[in-house]
């Protein structure tokens, strides 16, 4: 039995600023990605060059990224939510979240959302006009400037608010007890996997991934891990969970992680070879490829995150001033590069380059963007306190 954990200390949790930084980044080139050939949903594609190994490294990438990225965001989210609830009271939290996660919801919907899309639609339309399409335009434009609006991927942004609602409120109701746990045993965490992959898997047969419900964008195919984490985040927080995980123990989280990354992964592509079925019988339904797959998604997702917090203590243990401020932008980062990396992508429509090179390009040069234009955001009078 362990204690709950004392305040923080300055700077002791600098590590996980850092993690959130690099989790921000990782989220762009995952959309850039999906850009340029690789499985997912996006503002803006193009089909897929450079031939099967390119489909292949993209696949790969993203589908690591969709594993664990998110589910970790929540849990570092959860992580910090507790001493600021303890720390402002119900009530004051409750509003501070609202402003800081519901305005900027909203800005992105009636905003940025019809903006990106506008970006997209008119970058597609001057290449299929050159390519002889008249009639684009009307087309795309008809559905009117209200079917533009959507969460898009501030759906994790609404998801947080709504589980802040949820624990709030259980906080106030007195059904949340502290529960004093040590950290599990690596048996325990690999359970855990299992467990989200089984349970992934049930859900899927009735939400395939993909499929999304209206209004809010959330995927049920991946909520299991998202709910879990976020419960974890707290009992984390009270058991000095992330300080419990040593270097050691990371590192070895690390072995598993490229074992299933680089080992898994071809066991699915050879499970896809042999059973001649389509991409679709991963995604969902009562098959055995879904199964496989939802298994491998969620122990692979365990065993990054506990990775990546049993490593970052000391691969990144301090913050330059550059750091610094690109921690203070994530945020903002996070909520704009959208329009930066469709802005990006439809400027490269002019470069006759392969997936893979305008991946990296799109990637880099939309990363860099994001943060200087979030820089000065995070500067301006109103902003800075909201984002």
């Amino acid at each position: 039995m362990s204690q709950p954990p004392s305040p923080s200390l300055p700077g002791r949790e600098v590590h996980l600023d850092n993690l959130r930084v690099y989790l921000t980044i990782l989220v762009i080139f995952h959309h850039a990605a999906v850009t340029y050939g690789a499985p997912g949903g996006w503002y803006y594609s193009e089909p897929l060059t450079g031939g099967l190994v390119a489909g292949i490294v993209l696949t790969l990438f993203v589908s690591t990224n969709q594993s664990f990225f998110m589910g970790l965001f929540f849990f570092l989210s959860a992580y910090f939510v507790l001493p600021a609830l303890v720390r402002k009271g119900p009530l004051k939290f409750l509003a501070d979240r609202l402003k800081r996660l519901g305005i900027p919801l909203i800005v992105y919907i009636t905003v940025l959302s019809p903006a990106i899309i506008m970006v997209a639609v008119f970058g597609e339309g001057f290449l299929h006009n050159m390519l002889g399409g008249s009639d684009y335009f009307g087309y795309k434009l008809g559905g009117g400037l209200g079917s533009w609006m959507g969460v898009g991927v501030l759906w994790f942004t609404a998801a947080l608010l709504l589980f802040s609602l949820i624990y709030v409120a259980l906080y106030r109701a007195g059904v949340l007890k502290p529960i004093i746990l040590v950290l599990p045993e690596d048996k325990y965490v690999l359970l855990l996997g299992l467990t989200m992959g089984l349970v992934s898997f049930l859900i899927r047969v009735v939400f395939p991934i993909g499929e999304t419900l209206p209004y809010v964008g959330f995927q049920p195919a991946h909520f299991t891990q998202y709910i879990v984490l976020f419960t974890l985040g707290f009992v984390a927080y009270r058991n000095d969970w992330i300080e419990a995980i040593s270097y050691e123990r990371g590192h070895k989280w690390l072995q598993i992680s490229a074992a299933l990354v680089f080992l898994g992964m071809p066991c699915l592509y050879a499970l896809k070879f042999f059973t001649h079925v389509e991409t679709d019988a991963f995604l969902g339904g009562l098959t055995i490829q879904s199964f496989a797959n939802a298994i491998w998604e969620q122990v692979l997702g365990v065993s990054m995150i506990m990775a990546l917090l049993g490593l970052g203590k000391v691969w990144w243990p301090k913050q330059g001033s550059l750091l610094k401020r690109m921690s203070r932008s994530a945020y903002a980062v996070y909520i704009i590069h959208p329009l930066m990396l469709v802005t990006t992508s439809i400027v490269l429509t002019l470069f006759t380059l392969s997936s893979l090179v305008k991946f990296i390009v799109a990637g880099s040069v939309a990363t860099v963007v994001s943060f200087v234009v979030a820089a000065v955001l995070v500067r301006l009078p109103g902003v800075r306190n909201v984002i």
